[in-house]
């Protein structure tokens, strides 16, 4: 079977969408399919040349402006990227995102049939809004062009049951659609996972710098343990993104210069999350987060904010954080630092995890949608070893 990824996201890109689609690829390769990935980065010279002139127009006739412009530029990017592999046999495209789904079944002629991932944390039409701070007619004329979208996919693959609810009135009236949990197949080696010993009782924290991310509660929870005069104990955050410099000047002015340790863009997150004692997710939004699944993987106690999908993640009573307030917060985390405490919340998220997140299952689950969407028999799927036309 030969499968085509679409998406807007180039590899480097700092997203857990990155992440789904390279495990992806590697995942169909391994059992024998031929990959094509197409982003955006594959749009023609001459093309790209032209969308970065129109940008410079568009960039100062504000939001709405600015998100019309990126989704033409990604569908005909995506759309030009993908007409040049039209005489190559493709059985399926499984696009990352809507617009590049549509935009590679239309270059190839509508011929091949699509599964979309559904990566959004809400809807794609409320993500844009919030981004773009948009108004009613450019929220009204953005919905029109989803429903557009989402009305020529039929096959949809969500990472958790809340995506499925806060999509579901985008979408056409009958789809097929697969609730598959994101899944990790971290190659570790035993010195990447054994704890080293430390007389700091380390936190950390994976993700995007931004507000929605929220890593600014982790610093006000520093802060707080500060003032109880709890100091051993550093926070690790690993990652990049708009807020870095004001989380470093906040952790400066609440004098956690010592506590507080900034990564930037790590390679490999897990194996830093391996080597703390609790891992903290503290995002107001998220679907279906690789950093928390990592962070079960490696067998790190994880506490996360009851937020979108996160709560399909852990089990009842094990991980959820209650509190409602900075002190509240960090009174749970003052809990997990009891090792004892910490090994009971390991034990039963690693069982929740196991059954959840499994990636061997969860890769048959969606290898048995393939047959279903393509029509060919599940031993041709997963033995198959035609090469890309």
């Amino acid at each position: 079977m030969n499968v085509l990824i679409a998406t807007y996201l180039v590899s480097s890109s700092p997203s857990g969408v990155v992440t789904s689609y390279q495990t992806l690829a590697n995942d169909l390769t391994e059992a024998g399919m031929g990959v094509q990935i197409v982003d955006s980065s594959h749009t023609p010279v001459i093309w790209r040349k032209g969308l970065g002139l129109l940008k410079r127009i568009v960039q100062p006739l504000g939001g709405a402006f600015r998100a019309i412009y990126e989704e033409f530029a990604y569908f005909t990017g995506i759309y030009l990227s993908t007409r040049k592999f039209r005489h190559s046999n493709f059985d399926l495209i499984h696009a990352q995102d809507a617009r590049s789904g549509v935009a590679a079944w239309l270059a190839l002629d509508r011929q091949v049939p699509v599964i979309l991932s559904c990566h959004f944390n809400d809807d794609p039409v409320t993500e844009l809004v919030l981004r773009f701070s948009l108004k009613s007619w450019a929220t009204a004329r953005l919905t029109s062009w989803y429903k557009y979208l989402l009305s020529n996919i039929k096959n949809y693959v969500f990472s958790s049951e809340y995506a499925y609810t806060k999509s579901k009135h985008h979408l056409p009236a009958t789809i097929n659609k697969l609730i598959l949990y994101n899944a990790v197949n971290l190659k570790a080696t035993a010195s990447q996972l054994t704890r080293l010993p430390s007389d700091q009782f380390r936190i950390s924290n994976v993700g995007y710098i931004d507000e929605r991310k929220n890593q600014k509660l982790l610093l006000q929870i520093g802060h707080e343990l500060c003032k109880r005069g709890i100091s051993n104990f550093t926070i690790w955050l690993i990652g990049d993104g708009p807020k870095r410099t004001e989380y470093e000047q906040l952790a400066a002015s609440l004098g956690l210069s010592k506590q507080v340790h900034f990564y930037g863009q790590y390679p490999a997150p897990w194996q830093l999350v391996a080597q703390s004692d609790l891992y903290v997710h503290t995002s107001l939004n998220d679907n279906c987060p690789y950093s928390i699944i990592e962070a079960l993987a490696v067998k790190t106690p994880v506490l996360a904010l009851p937020v979108g999908g996160i709560p399909e993640m852990l089990p009842d009573a094990f991980g959820l954080l209650r509190g409602t307030d900075v002190g509240t917060l960090t009174d749970e985390v003052i809990y997990y630092f009891n090792s004892e405490n910490r090994a009971q919340l390991t034990e039963e998220q690693s069982i929740f995890g196991n059954q959840r997140f499994n990636h061997r299952v969860n890769l048959k689950k969606l290898f048995a949608f393939y047959e279903q969407t393509t029509g060919k028999p599940a031993s041709s799927i997963i033995h198959s070893s035609h090469a890309m036309g």
